[in-house]
């Protein structure tokens, strides 16, 4: 759902989203922008923004947390750690809850008789 929403975008925030990376992360922004990730990141990137967030510190500071040398998608860890640090909501374009956890849905109670 969040990869549709990045392929939304318009080309200029886009644009906007890649030229941040390549300005944060020079030297990762190229594998960024190729994985199948970063429609994804860059639409977190913008909703990190229109939050009221700093997309730049949010990207450094996702950077900074662990390493990222074993990580299959560079895109895809950044979306999950961007969600977390800017407490974005996951579902903010569908005007539905986010789904409840299973371990937090409690089992129905067996009606009792007398």
């Amino acid at each position: 759902m969040i990869y549709q929403r990045g392929l939304a975008l318009t080309l200029p925030l886009q644009q906007k989203q890649a030229t941040l990376v390549r300005q944060v992360l020079p030297k990762l922004a190229d594998q960024i922008m190729a994985e199948p990730g970063w429609p994804a990141l860059a639409v977190t990137l913008n909703n990190a923004k229109t939050a009221g967030h700093d997309p730049a510190t949010l990207l450094v500071q996702a950077m900074g947390h662990r390493e990222l040398d074993t990580a299959g998608s560079l895109s895809d860890v950044l979306v999950w750690r961007l969600h977390r640090l800017a407490d974005l909501d996951p579902h903010p374009a569908t005007g539905h809850p986010a789904p409840t956890p299973a371990s937090a849905v409690l089992p129905a109670q067996p009606r009792r008789t007398r």
